[in-house]
C-alpha cells in the first residue's frame, strides 16, 4: 500500500485498518511503504514527489510483493512521475491499481511501460462506499483473481449514440487526463476507447475540459466514449447545491455532436459509486446499442 498523492488522515487510517482487515481475512498479506503516513510540509500530499515515488519503486523492485495499491487520489500525483524508475517497473510487471488522481499515474507508466494498471476503488472500508460495495469486492475477485473479461452492468445503461468498436481502454478521470495534456507521459489515445468519469464538477467545469480534449485532437482519433458516474451530475445533493439542471449525457452529446463514435453511460466506475476494476491499457469491445462491454485479451498474468 502506498500515497503518492493525498496524505491520509486520523479517520482514513481507520478505514485502512477495516481494509487490511479484509484483504488478511481472504488470505493475503498487506504491506505498507515506508512513507505511507507522511505529510508534506504544506500538509497535502504524503511526503515529496521523491520520497512518494520511492515507495512505489520499492514495491516494483520487490519480488515479495505482487500488487502496488495507491490509497487514495487527490492532487499531488504528477509530482511523483518524474522521480519513478519506469525501467524497474518495465521488468517488474505487477498489478498497479488506483483511482481519481492515481489515474495520472495509470495513464502514464502504461505509456512509459506498457504495463495494464486498473482503475479501483479506493482501498477503504467503513464508509458505506468503496470496498463495502458488494459489486466492487466481487470484481475484486473476478477480474484481478479469475481474469473475468465481462464489465457486468449493476445498473441501467444508457445508449448516447449507438454502435460497436473495439479499441484499447484508456480513461478515467477526467481531470486527471488533462493532467498529463502537454507532457511526455500523455497517452496515444488512437484507436482508443476513451472511458471518462468526473468528481467535483459543475457543468462550466465539464464543458471547458471536454473543449479542452477535443482541442488537443483525443475525440479525433477515438473509437468510442464510455461515461461513468458523473458524482456532481448524479449525487442529488452535490447536484442541487451545484445548481446543476441538465444530465452528462446531455452536456457530452453537446461536446461530441461533431462525431460519429458510440457512446454508452454507465455507472460502475467513477467516485462514490460501484467499481468494475478497469485494465487502463487493455483492449476491449463495446455495444452501446446492446449495452455490452467485454475486455478481449487476458490482462492478469
Amino acid at each position: 500500500m502506498v500515497a503518492p498523492s493525498k496524505p491520509l488522515s486520523e479517520k482514513h487510517k481507520e478505514y485502512l485498518n477495516n481494509f487490511k482487515n479484509y484483504i488478511e481475512g481472504i488470505g493475503l498479506n498487506l504491506v505498507f511503504g515506508k512513507n505511507l503516513f507522511k505529510m508534506d510540509k504544506f500538509g497535502v500530499t504524503a511526503g515529496t514527489g521523491k520520497e512518494r515515488a520511492e515507495d512505489i519503486n520499492e514495491m516494483f523492485a520487490n519480488s515479495k510483493i505482487d500488487a502496488v495499491w495507491c490509497y487514495q487520489g487527490g492532487e499531488g500525483a504528477n509530482q511523483v512521475l518524474d522521480f519513478l524508475d519506469y525501467d524497474i517497473i518495465r521488468k517488474n510487471p505487477k498489478l498497479f491499481l488506483g483511482m481519481s488522481d492515481v489515474d495520472v499515474l495509470l495513464l502514464a507508466v502504461n505509456k512509459e511501460t506498457g504495463l495494464v494498471g486498473f482503475n479501483t476503488p479506493d482501498p477503504k472500508r467503513g464508509r458505506d462506499l468503496d470496498f463495502d460495495f458488494d459489486y466492487s469486492r466481487e470484481n475484486f475477485i473476478e477480474r484481478l483473481f479469475d481474469g473475468g473479461r465481462d464489465v457486468r452492468n449493476n445498473s441501467e445503461w444508457k445508449t448516447i449514440r449507438g454502435g460497436v468498436v473495439e479499441g484499447r481502454l484508456l480513461g478515467c478521470n477526467i481531470s486527471s487526463i488533462l493532467k498529463l495534456a502537454g507532457t511526455k507521459y500523455f497517452p496515444d489515445f488512437k484507436d482508443s476507447i476513451l472511458f471518462l468519469e468526473g468528481y467535483k464538477l459543475g457543468v462550466d467545469d465539464i464543458k471547458y475540459k471536454l473543449e479542452q480534449l477535443k482541442q488537443i485532437g483525443v475525440f479525433d482519433v477515438v473509437k468510442g466514449v464510455v461515461l461513468g458516474y458523473f458524482y456532481s451530475f448524479q449525487d442529488s445533493g452535490v447536484r442541487k447545491e451545484k445548481e446543476i439542471s441538465v444530465d452528462i449525457e446531455e452536456v457530452v452529446l453537446d461536446a461530441m455532436g461533431d462525431y460519429n463514435f458510440p457512446i454508452l453511460k454507465i455507472n460502475e466506475f467513477g467516485h462514490k459509486c460501484q467499481n468494475a476494476f478497469l485494465p487502463i491499457g487493455a483492449k476491449v469491445k463495446i455495444d452501446a446499442t446492446n449495452h455490452k462491454i467485454e475486455l478481449t485479451e487476458d490482462f492478469v498474468d
